[in-house]
């Protein structure tokens, strides 16, 4: 006879292992709620440590400001009272004051401003002991002969109007300038020109340079310098030209 018990057996033993899976779901869950938990707590962190950053930095910047209003009030404050001990105590400059002169010898600067009467021009010069011969920037020179004698015409750039002044002048001699940074010499043309430098005016050679100064259109060199002139190389502009009524460097000055 078969027991009827068997198959209910059999179905609770198949049945065990099941209800044994389902009791470990309620563990897994809860290691996830910890981690989450933590990741959470790490992000709370976080931000609380930039708030505190931040905090931090828009504090040192209104410390910076303040410091920035304070530096611009002592500057004006400065001004002021250097501005009201320059009054009191300096004396107003003159226009157009007087070369200064050392030894009975007139003081120049490295750059100077020079007045060329024969052209009516104002030009920007250097001032160079080592140069024997000044020379000044020319285009268009041309040599031509006027009674038997050579001459030279030329035009010089005018700075201020950008047109160029034409000029002719006996040519006096010609002489040999070697180029930096090759052996080729080049001649030029050199003629005499009234020159006007401070007080002083002389009659000086200068050669005629087709190139270009650049920042400068004529050169000033000993045979103006010599006897007469003490260059301070450390200083500019010191030897304003001042013009005369008359002017008697330009006589003969074709010769």
């Amino acid at each position: 006879m078969i027991n009827c018990n068997i198959p209910f057996l059999v179905a609770s033993i198949t049945l065990l292992p099941l209800l044994g899976g389902c009791e470990v779901i309620p563990v897994t869950a809860k290691v996830g709620d910890s981690r989450l938990d933590q990741l959470v707590s790490s992000m709370d962190q976080t931000l609380a440590n930039q708030a505190t950053v931040n905090t931090q930095l828009q504090e040192q910047r209104r410390q910076l400001e303040l410091q920035q209003q304070h530096l611009v009030l002592m500057s004006q404050d400065i001004d002021e009272a250097f501005k009201g001990f320059v009054e009191e105590n300096c004396p107003r400059a003159e226009a157009c004051p007087a070369p200064l002169k050392s030894s009975g010898k007139m003081r120049v600067g490295a750059l100077e401003t020079i007045w060329l009467p024969d052209l009516d021009l104002a030009l920007i010069a250097r001032i160079d002991t080592g140069a024997k011969t000044s020379s000044i920037d020319a285009s268009n020179i041309e040599l031509f002969e006027r009674d038997g004698k050579r001459w030279v015409r030329f035009e010089i750039l005018d700075p201020i109007s950008d047109e160029l002044v034409s000029l002719e002048r006996r040519l006096k001699r010609t002489v040999g300038i070697v180029q930096s940074g090759t052996q080729e010499s080049k001649r030029r043309p050199v003629v005499k020109m009234s020159v006007l430098i401070g007080d002083l005016e002389q009659i000086a050679e200068f050669s005629l340079n087709s190139g270009s100064h650049r920042s400068y259109q004529a050169l000033i060199g000993r045979s103006i310098l010599k006897d007469v002139m003490i260059v301070d190389v450390s200083r500019k502009n010191i030897a304003p030209y001042i013009r005369s009524q008359t002017s008697s460097a330009s006589k003969d000055n074709t010769q």
